[in-house]
């Protein structure tokens, strides 16, 4: 079996929808774990990134989890992780240097999803890799499409080259893998 699943979760318009929601946010520097936590590391990621708190979205999000977790972690949802979804800008330049979201730091994390908010044309570069095998994968960008993988999967966000790039980006937690 392989290390990721793709799928259509939103339809155009609700994509546009927690764009708009994001862009009424306050945008945050995208950070990295560092020693002291989160810091600034522009040689390893640089993007704009938007808490989305809306219940409409963070149910798709739970749900879509569930239905997609074909490796039977076991997993919960809890406040103590806040934010657990979040909306991403790419803008030309920007990037995500291969990375995995499952660390010390964030060792309750279990899953990984991101969600295509831009339609295809919007935008050029900023693949989304996954390193699964001998050949990264690179992330179907259809608007809407949906990709869920275990968090210690190496992944990656090429720069993007022109125009803007959203995604939305969440985790789903559960106990320390023992």
């Amino acid at each position: 079996m392989r290390t990721f699943e793709e799928f259509q979760l939103f339809d155009p318009s609700f994509c546009a929808h927690i764009r708009e929601l994001a862009e009424h946010e306050r945008g945050h520097e995208a950070t990295v774990v560092g020693e002291t936590r989160n810091e600034s590391n522009e040689a390893v990621r640089r993007a704009t990134r938007y808490k989305i708190a809306d219940p409409g979205i963070l149910g798709k999000v739970i749900d879509a989890f569930g239905e997609w977790d074909n490796w039977d972690f076991c997993t919960y949802w809890g406040e103590e992780a806040l934010p657990l979804v979040e909306a991403i800008l790419y803008k030309p330049g920007d990037f995500y240097k291969p990375h995995t979201d499952w660390s010390p730091t964030y060792s309750a994390r279990k899953l990984s999803m991101t969600v295509q908010l831009s339609g295809t044309t919007e935008y050029e570069g900023g693949n989304v890799l996954l390193h699964d095998g001998p050949e990264p994968h690179t992330i179907y960008r259809k608007q809407g499409t949906a990709c869920v993988w275990p968090s210690w999967t190496l992944h990656e966000v090429e720069p993007v080259t022109s125009g803007e790039r959203w995604a939305l980006v969440a985790w789903m937690l559960g106990p320390d893998f023992y």
